[in-house]
């Protein structure tokens, strides 16, 4: 018997986690054809996240291209925003979908594992042809770039979420309804000391978790004015976090404060020119 890190056995795409768990010589060949599942499964992730607002038994994709381009516009200007600082690329994006496009016509039910959790069509024959469809829409949409629909297209909910991709983890969790840092056991603990618990849970993987904290934290404050706005977004349904005993416009700028100051007393420049 060995140890390996291997994937669960029964793999769920949604809670595929590494563990590293005793397995004997036979199982190896069964483990190996397990993770290549989630190897699969997860280098379609981007088209799978565009795609998210639709689903497989209810809400199918419409096969009018101009109801889910307005569905999907303010989707791909939430991937665009970040494809400038290094996020996803739509023509990755757009490579991915006709992949599960191709996948679609070899299986029209949907019954490949890598196609679990995409959508499907209306009418369901023409799943494939739609994926192809949107993925010319979307490696096109900033060619020519249309200033004055981005400007006048409503911002949802789902496409600010992904401005914040560190925080809709962290306020949900730890300061969220049952979050760890305003549990029974931190009753009695200030805002300040809430925090402090995030950053030793999160150290010594700092360097690669606070800058960016930091950074949505200053992010959010530029794009929402009012601490109702804040609390509305942060607190609603779309993350359900929250900001310890006091309100967000003192909760971000005093998160921001306490990683920068632990980033300078424990955290080296990660740089030094030469």
């Amino acid at each position: 018997m060995e140890t390996r890190l291997v994937c669960n056995d029964k793999f769920d795409p949604k809670v595929a986690v590494m563990t590293s768990v005793p397995v004997k010589q036979s199982q190896v060949a069964r483990m190996a054809i397990t993770r290549q599942d989630m190897i699969e499964y997860f280098r379609l992730e981007g088209s799978r996240d565009l795609l998210r607002g639709y689903g497989r038994y209810q809400n199918n994709i419409p096969d009018d291209a101009s109801e889910w381009n307005q569905e999907l516009f303010p989707v791909v200007r939430g991937i665009w925003n970040p494809e400038m600082s290094g996020g996803r690329n739509r023509c990755e994006i757009g490579a991915q979908l006709r992949t599960a496009a191709d996948l679609f016509e070899s299986y029209p039910d949907g019954s490949h594992r890598v196609l679990d959790n995409f959508p499907i069509g209306s009418p369901e024959e023409r799943t494939a042809a739609i994926f192809r469809e949107i993925a010319d829409y979307v490696e096109q949409w900033a060619s020519p770039l249309d200033r004055d629909a981005i400007s006048n297209t409503p911002v949802t909910a789902r496409e600010l979420i992904m401005r914040f991709p560190r925080l809709s983890n962290i306020l949900p969790l730890y300061f969220g309804q049952d979050g760890a840092a305003v549990s029974d056991d931190m009753q009695d603990a200030s805002t300040e000391e809430g925090i402090r618990m995030y950053i030793d849970e999160t150290h010594p993987g700092c360097p690669w978790n606070l800058p960016a904290a930091v950074a949505e934290c200053h992010e959010a404050l530029a794009l929402f004015h009012t601490e109702d706005q804040l609390e509305r977004f942060f607190s609603g349904p779309g993350m359900h976090g929250g900001s310890g005993s006091g309100d967000f416009t003192d909760f971000l700028p005093l998160f921001a404060r306490l990683c920068s100051e632990h980033m300078r007393e424990f955290h080296s420049s990660m740089w030094e020119s030469r």
